[in-house]
């Protein structure tokens, strides 16, 4: 049997359909290619359950595209996986040499016509998206788990730096403002963490929030090192197994770091926990601040004060790290 999943991005979204892929595995014993955008392909190198990766052409489609159609066809499949649910992944579902293709309830953009199946869109507020993939894995591979199995991940904790004391990570940049804790409150979470439990910090990020990093790192002083930009995928995610402890932001290292079962401190802001929040580790790790106009789930703050973040105080956080720590 040989199946092909299709789930282009984003990092933390990947994250999400590593169980899904784990069950499809485990359920069916098949072989398993995966179609992903190309900057995530040394990244899915480390999932053992994956044979083949087709990149898709995300910058340069045109240019890519005769590529993208030669690989995706080089195979018939028994079935044909779409955890994306939006038009570019319903495309790739449509050029797959296949009779079955099975795609999520909450399906945008018109994708919904690529599909043969689809499970019934579940009444009441949306779940945990970890939970939604799995009803689709569900019409591929019925099965009688209690909970979506743990991801399988072949990735090699990095090597230690030699300094004694907890290695705490920060993650505290996202794409959206308002998932972005503000940044000197990181700072003074920082030194409180280096002076009172001796802590080393290591500020992870990608090459953009270098300059932002390098002025966190500052103003938390010596037993800071900023990492934005440093490692690849692969080589951040082993850094993060290295962690006693990651304090983050509502972002793509948050999910990795939950998947590989790294202990987490999650602050959330504009989106929901419930819906996008660690998923191993639920509510036991989320700080958030109980407002009437959260989980909002924009981009920009309606407000215009980003009070759901402001207003988390930094011991809150501090009392959620000695928790975990």
């Amino acid at each position: 049997m040989r199946l092909l999943i299709i789930k282009l991005s984003s990092l933390g979204d990947i994250a999400h359909a590593l169980p899904a892929v784990r069950a499809l595995k485990a359920r069916t014993g098949a072989q398993i290619d995966w179609v992903v955008q190309p900057e995530y392909v040394p990244l899915l190198k480390c999932c053992p359950d994956v044979e083949r990766l087709i990149a898709f052409p995300r910058r340069n489609f045109l240019c890519g595209v005769r590529t993208l159609w030669r690989e995706v066809r080089r195979e018939r499949y028994d079935g044909v996986v779409d955890l994306q649910g939006l038009l570019k992944s319903a495309l790739v579902a449509r050029l797959a040499r296949t009779t079955r293709r099975v795609g999520p309830a909450w399906a945008r953009e018109g994708a919904a016509w690529s599909y043969d199946l689809q499970p019934p869109q579940a009444p009441g507020p949306r779940r945990h998206a970890v939970d939604e993939l799995m009803d689709v894995v569900a019409l591929v591979a019925p099965g009688d788990d209690a909970q979506p199995p743990i991801p399988n991940l072949d990735i090699d904790e990095a090597i230690p730096d030699g300094c004694p004391g907890p290695h705490v990570a920060f993650a505290p940049f996202s794409r959206w403002a308002t998932k972005n804790w503000p940044l000197e409150k990181f700072a003074e979470l920082g030194r409180r963490l280096v002076a009172e439990m001796g802590c080393h910090i290591r500020i992870i990020g990608g090459p953009s929030d270098q300059a932002a990093s390098e002025k966190l790192a500052v103003q938390i002083g010596e037993g800071a090192r900023n990492m934005c930009g440093q490692t690849d995928l692969p080589g951040l995610c082993a850094l993060l197994k290295a962690m006693d402890l990651l304090v983050t932001v509502d972002s793509g290292p948050m999910h990795w770091a939950d998947a590989m079962g790294v202990p987490l401190v999650a602050i959330f802001g504009a989106t929901d926990p419930d819906r996008t929040g660690p998923y191993r580790q639920r509510e036991q790790v989320v700080v958030r601040e109980d407002l009437d106009c959260r989980p909002c789930h924009a981009r920009t703050c309606a407000r215009s004060d980003l009070a759901c973040l402001r207003m988390l105080e930094v011991e809150q956080v501090y009392q959620k790290v000695l928790a975990q720590l």
